[in-house]
Order: C-alpha cells, then structure tokens, then sequence
C-alpha cells in the first residue's frame, strides 16, 4: 500500500560530483520494495518543492529497515534533498509503481543509461547478477560515477559518448553482433537510448522490459501527469508502469 513515511536519512555519500547515494531508515517501505519500484522524496518539512522527486529504488534492506536512492542534482527539488544532514526527517512516499516482471529466458542481459542504472542494481541483487551489464555515460567526467558501479557489478561493462573513458559508443552498442534470441533485456535510462533500443533489437529479441521515467505530480495515478501512449491506451508510469514491454510502448509518441 502506498503511505507517506517520515523516514530518517541514515547515510549520505556523494558518489561523484553532483550525484548522491542516499540511505533512509524506513522499515515499511523496506519489507516491500521490489525492483523497479520508486519513492516520492520531499523534506519532511517547508513547502518546497512543491512537488515530490520520484527516486528509483537502489537497494532495499528488510532486516536493516532500510531504503537506498541515487540521483543527480538537476534543480532545486534534488538539490534540496542532497543537502539535507544525517538524521533529518524526510517524507517518503512508497513503494509506487509496478516492479520488474518474470524473465522469459534465463539468461539476463541489462542496458544502462547513466542513473538508470539505480533500479537495475535493486534487480542485479534480487537474481544474483546479469549475464551481461553495459553502462552508459557521456564523458570522463563520470568516472568516478562509473567507478562506484563497477565495484558494485563488476560485469559493468563501460562506453561513454566520446571514448574518453571505456568504449568509444552509446550504451547499446554492447548488443551489436549478438545473438540475442535467448536472452531477456531489462533496460533503463534516457528515453532516446530505449527507443534506438528497441527499433534496432525489437525482432531480434522477445523480452525486453524497459523502466520509463516522466514527470509526474502524485504519484496515486490521480493526476493524470504521467500518462504514456501504449498499444493498450494511455497508461499512468505511475501505477501501471514504470516498467513495461517495449513492444507495448508508442515509441514515436513518447516524449524523448
């Protein structure tokens, strides 16, 4: 069910300039969690923002009662939430949206795309590693980013836009020249990166779940603010996503 929670924030660990490693204290949340899950963060108190930031879920520890985000400061929601001190209080909202389904092969391959590769590491320690892992970012001023993944999936294999660090190439580029009709893709990251995905491996691969992400306002599915063109109708990311198919989303009519 899903509550708002005044969660205490455990621990905080700026992993590479502007992105942060965030652990909350909240039991509840942790017991249910499952990967593909997110969370609504906002400052327990003030009215700013005025709208919650939705975080993936990284990590959820039961035994702990514990719940782990990474993201990135982009405004001032974000950078209200990487400033706050060990033992504030926030409000978290969770576990929102729908979690990643049961794999149609065995064998498990991930595409990341910079921080969506949050999520993927939550399902990465639910199944006991990927097959394949490929990580995508723009430039060698992610490396300390890419560093902190790849001590956590050593399997991480690395491009970046430029070939300044890793492999000259966008994240996808890892699949070219594989036969992947035996293998599930599980994929998160930009929208652009999941569209050239899917219209270069679609036929070539029958399982591939994508984590859609989109600005959204109460994460209930009330608003109406998340809504996504799919064969089956406009669907909410919020409670009937965010992971989907991707032969069931409008590719051309997504917003990139």
């Amino acid at each position: 069910m899903i509550r708002d929670h005044d969660s205490r924030l455990a621990a905080k660990e700026e992993v590479s300039p502007g992105i942060w490693h965030l652990t909350f204290e909240c039991p509840e949340i942790a017991s249910a969690a499952l990967p593909g899950n997110f969370v609504l963060i906002k400052p327990a108190r003030g009215s700013a923002p005025l709208l919650r930031r939705p975080l993936g879920v990284l990590d959820a520890d039961a035994a702990k009662g514990t719940i782990e985000v990474l993201f990135r400061v982009v405004g001032q929601g974000t950078d209200l939430i990487a400033g706050g001190d060990v033992g504030q209080v926030f409000s978290v909202r969770g576990p929102v949206g729908g979690n990643f389904k049961d794999f149609r092969h065995g064998r498990v391959w991930a595409v990341a795309g910079t921080l969506g590769i949050a999520p993927l590491l939550f399902l990465r320690k639910k199944i006991g590693g990927f097959e394949k892992l490929f990580l995508g970012v723009g430039n060698a001023s992610w490396k300390g980013f890419a560093d902190w993944v790849q001590v956590r999936a050593p399997e991480m294999v690395l491009y970046s836009d430029d070939g300044s660090i890793g492999r000259r190439g966008f994240s996808i580029a890892g699949l070219e020249g594989e036969d992947l009709s035996g293998v599930s893709l599980v994929c998160c990251g930009p929208n652009p990166m999941m569209k050239a995905l899917y219209n270069q491996y679609g036929t070539s691969c029958d399982d591939i779940q994508v984590s859609l992400e989109k600005r959204m306002g109460c994460g209930y599915g009330g608003c109406y603010g998340c809504v996504v063109d799919t064969t089956t109708g406009r669907r909410r990311i919020c409670i009937d996503g965010p992971v989907f198919q991707a032969r069931e989303v409008k590719w051309d009519e997504l917003h990139l």
